[in-house]
């Protein structure tokens, strides 16, 4: 499929060096480009690709690459309407995203995740319980290791999980998950999509290639679901409810599962580690992946009770001089720092802010008014997050340049029994590569007040 192409690798990045590397394992020439100075790169990947004899040209995408190219693979962070891919377009040169290519590349039964929140919290508790199941499993996709990382020659036996962005479904044409499980839909990554339609739109290419044979996995609890198209594989809905009808759902403490006529308990609700009622949700929503895929009642209960909860995701830090600090890096919308301030009993001191994604902050600031003493906020948003706070009536606003200064601001008005909450409600972009790097810096000032 990919022998002797002509392959333009379009942004490095984790998923872009997998995708390299599979291809050129496949036999395919290779190019990665970035737009990224030389001197940005890791010494080690660079060395790398020059091992493998796959070019790297840093600082641009140059069109005079478009000549005899047979394929663009597509990291899912570059905008769809850069020059260089209207150019392709324009010479019908087919472009695919990173994730394509790992479903091309494998044999594997997948389980695809997406949603706007919960989906990293519910691929990696999935893959936690299909861990105790009798087949092979693995996790990748948007969390851990890109999906065509870990998919290359993976057989039949084998299922995948892979937690999947609305960006990554952008260039997925042939796709074709065994099961796809919705958390939820709410308004995000608005200055890309530019309407709630399109983003619905890219989240529902998820079923656009499966059947009648496969499934979907269904959030009753969630309004913007209810609104969601449906393809043609058999709906398993879940819900915090009995009452719903749902067929995975929660009664008498126990998460249930009633199926063809038959109501069994699958596990105690006490098994479940990590806090929060979306986390319940979370957990509904990978179970009834599991249980259609084969996994046993017992597997499931011992599942959930091993798993310990996700980095970046209401992470513990550590507790110093009396003040707990939280890690919810992973919070890049208003709907995620939301339930993350719900987590916790009111008096939450907020670090907040980043890349301007054209979210509404205004029932965030409404909810912090509630639950927060004081919200800090830091970076491309701070004005706009300040301006909704101090609307709402939140007690205490201020606002920094970037998170370092924020933290010591907070770190400041912070007493003993208090929280301390890092939930962006935005993404990293503005002054980080990543979350997990916005992430990482927060962990290093917590950590640094033990000096």
């Amino acid at each position: 499929m990919f022998e002797a192409k002509n392959i333009l690798v379009l942004g490095a990045a984790r998923s872009g060096m997998a995708a390299a590397r599979v291809l050129h394992d496949k036999g395919a020439r290779v190019t990665v480009t970035d737009r990224a100075p030389l001197e940005s790169f890791d010494v080690a990947d660079t060395k790398a690709l020059d091992k493998l004899g796959i070019a790297l040209i840093a600082g641009g995408h140059p069109l005079e690459l478009l000549s005899q190219l047979d394929l663009i693979v597509k990291n899912p962070g570059i905008p769809p309407d850069i020059e260089l891919l209207a150019a392709a377009r324009s010479k019908g040169i087919p472009i695919i995203s990173e994730l394509e290519l790992a479903y091309l590349v494998t044999d594997a039964e997948i389980v695809a995740v997406t949603g706007t929140n919960g989906k990293t919290t519910t691929a990696a508790l999935a893959g936690e319980l299909f861990a105790q199941g009798q087949r092979p499993s693995a996790v990748g996709g948007n969390i851990v290791l890109p999906l065509s990382a870990i998919s290359d020659g993976k057989t039949e036996d084998w299922v995948l999980v892979a937690e999947v962005s609305s960006f990554q479904l952008e260039d997925c044409y042939q796709f074709h998950p065994r099961v796809a499980v919705y958390t939820n839909i709410t308004p995000d990554h608005l200055d890309r999509h530019k309407t709630m339609e399109n983003y619905v739109a890219a989240k529902f290419r998820l079923q656009q290639r499966q059947t009648a044979q496969d499934y979907v996995v269904i959030n009753l609890d969630d309004p913007g679901l209810r609104q969601m198209p449906r393809g043609p594989a058999e709906e398993i809905s879940y819900s915090l409810s009995a009452k719903s009808g749902a067929v995975c759902y929660i009664h008498d403490n126990f998460f249930c599962w009633r199926y063809n006529g038959r109501e069994e308990k699958l596990a105690p609700l006490e098994c479940l580690k990590i806090p929060g009622g979306h986390n319940r949700q979370n957990a509904l929503a990978a179970i009834a992946a599991a249980r259609v895929m084969g996994v046993t009642a017992g597997e499931i209960a011992q599942g959930l009770a091993n798993f310990r909860g996700v980095e970046h995701r209401l992470e513990f830090v550590g507790q110093f001089g009396g003040v707990t600090f939280i890690n919810d890096s992973k919070a890049t919308n208003p709907q995620s720092a939301i339930i993350a301030l719900k987590s916790f009993e009111p008096g939450v001191l907020l670090l907040a802010g980043g890349y301007d994604k054209g979210a509404d902050f205004g029932e965030l600031a409404a909810v912090a008014a509630q639950r927060a003493v004081a919200v800090c906020c830091y970076g491309q948003t701070a004005g706009q997050l300040a301006e909704a706070m101090t609307a709402a009536g939140v007690k205490e606003v201020t606002q920094q340049p970037d998170l370092e200064a924020a933290f010591a601001k907070i770190h400041k008005l912070a007493e003993p029994g208090s929280v301390v909450l890092l939930s962006p409600a935005c993404a990293s972009w503005d002054q980080y590569a990543s979350f997990e790097e916005r992430g990482k810096h927060f962990k290093d000032l917590v950590t640094g007040l033990e000096g």
